[in-house]
């Protein structure tokens, strides 16, 4: 049997490597760039804006508080008593590090325009700022440190979240 002389081996050509070339760049950028969004952390965004929420709830049940305290005592009749907490010190919710978010009440109590700091102690679960040199005198220069985060609630300034230095 003869063979047809007509047949001969195929090579891949310059052209046909660059278009393996491109097809393969093409590929792994499009996988790359989803794969990149898997590798980011939104937990510190998460936690800025929760803060942000609950200095927003916070200032209004303080509000709600002050305007029960005016009516002789008696709270609003679409609020409970226990609804409305002593806006002091305390904690709330969670973070998204799985731990309590803390707030503070800067200057009088019964402030309508008092200043309401809420923050994370972040990643690392310990306080980087010092939250107790904290007052109505510094509350506008104050800045967080290490990966703490927070938002500081007060009516005479832009609120504004609180960003670390870096």
């Amino acid at each position: 049997m003869e063979q047809s002389q007509g047949k001969q081996k195929r090579y891949f050509g310059t052209l046909d490597l660059i278009m393996l070339v491109v097809l393969c760049g093409t590929v792994s950028s499009v996988v790359g760039a989803s794969v990149a969004g898997l590798f980011h952390d939104d937990r510190p965004v998460r936690a800025r804006q929760s803060a942000k929420s609950f200095a927003s709830q916070l200032r209004q049940q303080h509000e709600i508080a002050l305007q029960s305290v005016r009516n002789d005592g008696r709270s609003p009749a679409s609020v409970h008593e226990a609804q409305v907490p002593p806006l002091t010190d305390g904690q709330l919710g969670k973070d998204p590090w799985g731990r309590p978010y803390f707030y503070t009440v800067l200057g009088a109590v019964s402030d309508p325009n008092a200043t309401i700091v809420v923050w994370s102690e972040g990643a690392n679960g310990k306080l980087d700022s010092k939250i107790d040199d904290l007052n109505e005198s510094n509350v506008v220069n104050f800045r967080f440190k290490g990966d703490d985060i927070g938002f500081i609630s007060n009516p005479h300034f832009a609120t504004r979240d609180i960003r670390r230095n870096r």
